[in-house]
């Protein structure tokens, strides 16, 4: 025999379902939302979908937006949902699948991670063993690489799936990965006592991995990015609008219940199509205030931004907006994801808004600005003497007033794939 579940435990369930299901709605950008509202539109005849039939497409073409992609990556849908599926069998606690489920979010289309484990530890607000233990998580996930900070740490994750790893292979990539890409056998041999065929054998190895793993599970990006909302200025305020695209309506034909000659199992019918559209209704409400809110916050939090440009962008992370909107960290994260701001300075992703930043006398300036100040340096530098990271450092700390460290420096210029002074020192002509 069968348990039955009381009134109670029946009424739940179903909140419970719905919650999740208005979590999900919250995370849909324009495009997800119109498609499932189409679907419920097959499923439930009593709903009508108002939206927008075309898509209004910014022409801004992925690969050359408003913000710079070595700064910022956006990240891929299908390879996020792929890796977020391998956890329905890992039992974790809240704390840490809240840190596992910002860093999915915080991988790159390549399954590159886009943060800093520090950056990663502010917007989560949790500890650094927590931060550590998500990040090896992630890597233990398939496709092998995946949660690499860089291009070395991602071949020796793959090289450490081998059920039989060749310490040599691996030792090369982990200290001398530029050997491999220059073809230097007798720098190889030599270091590693091996003959001349083990070397072209180790670096046949290497060549055979996969440098941007990601690629192998999602899909190709879309050629065009359509903004969630508008910022504009309006009497001198700054406003903030969801597009139509963003912000379908949806009907309910309750004035079915009103037909008398039905007979109960029709009505029941019909009572149940109207709960689920009245329901829709009100879960799509809080979508589009939840949405304005977190808009709203940004945009007050980034004043400088929208008077004067992405220089002026603030430190910023998913816990302050989370307390100024009364919504849980990890939904925030969620809300922001796949989501692009039309603003005056060109269309750029939420998640751009959310930086770390480095102090200085005046207050702090947000890893943006810091990674700019870097490249700058970098393209103005006298070429036969490249300025090497702690120069760049004491400039920053000289020039700027910033109390940044040269592991720092090393770290944000790692991220901006500008190679080392050594590697960028141009030889004079004979």
């Amino acid at each position: 025999m069968k348990p039955k579940l009381t009134q109670e435990q029946r009424l739940s369930w179903k909140l419970t379902q719905q919650l999740g299901q208005a979590i999900e709605i919250l995370q849909y950008n324009g495009y997800q939302l119109n498609q499932f509202l189409e679907n419920q539109m097959k499923e439930n005849p009593l709903i009508e979908v108002e939206t927008e039939k075309d898509v209004p497409f910014e022409p801004t073409l992925e690969g050359h937006l408003s913000f710079d992609e070595k700064i910022f990556s956006p990240e891929s849908e299908d390879l996020a949902s792929y890796v977020r599926g391998q956890l329905i069998d890992k039992h974790m606690t809240p704390k840490m699948k809240e840190a596992v489920e910002f860093g999915i979010d915080s991988l790159d289309e390549n399954g590159y991670l886009t943060v800093t484990l520090s950056e990663w530890q502010d917007n989560v607000g949790t500890d650094e063993q927590t931060v550590a233990e998500a990040l090896q998580l992630i890597q233990s996930l398939d496709p092998a690489g995946i949660g690499a900070r860089r291009l070395q740490e991602c071949l020796y994750l793959q090289l450490k799936r081998n059920p039989e790893p060749n310490e040599v292979t691996m030792n090369l990539v982990r200290e001398h990965l530029e050997w491999i890409a220059d073809y230097r056998l007798d720098e190889i041999m030599a270091e590693y006592d091996i003959s001349e065929s083990e070397a072209i054998q180790a670096i046949k190895e290497v060549q055979s991995l996969d440098p941007k793993p990601g690629t192998s599970v999602a899909g190709a990006t879309s050629s065009y990015i359509v903004p969630d909302a508008e910022v504009f200025q309006e009497q001198g305020m700054w406003r903030i609008s969801l597009t139509k695209w963003n912000r379908p309506t949806v009907t309910v034909h309750d004035h079915y219940l009103e037909v008398k000659q039905i007979d109960k199992k029709e009505e029941n019918f019909i009572k149940k199509y109207v709960q689920q559209g009245k329901w829709l209704q009100k879960a799509l409400q809080q979508r589009y205030e939840s949405l304005e809110k977190i808009f709203g916050i940004i945009v007050k939090r980034q004043l400088a931004f929208f008077d004067r440009g992405p220089e002026t962008l603030k430190p910023m992370v998913l816990k302050d907006i989370a307390a100024d909107v009364n919504l849980h960290s990890s939904t925030v994260s969620r809300a922001v994801k796949e989501k692009y701001l039309q603003t005056p300075h060109g269309v750029f992703p939420v998640k751009f808004f959310f930086q770390s930043g480095v102090s200085t006398q005046t207050g702090a300036v947000s890893a943006y600005t810091t990674k700019t100040l870097i490249r700058e340096l970098i393209e103005h530098e006298d070429k036969a003497k490249p300025l090497s990271d702690q120069q760049i450092c004491e400039k920053l700390q000289r020039e700027y007033h910033m109390g940044i460290s040269r592991r720092t420096v090393t770290k944000y210029r790692l991220a901006l794939h500008l190679p080392s002074s050594t590697k960028r020192k141009r030889r004079p002509r004979p």
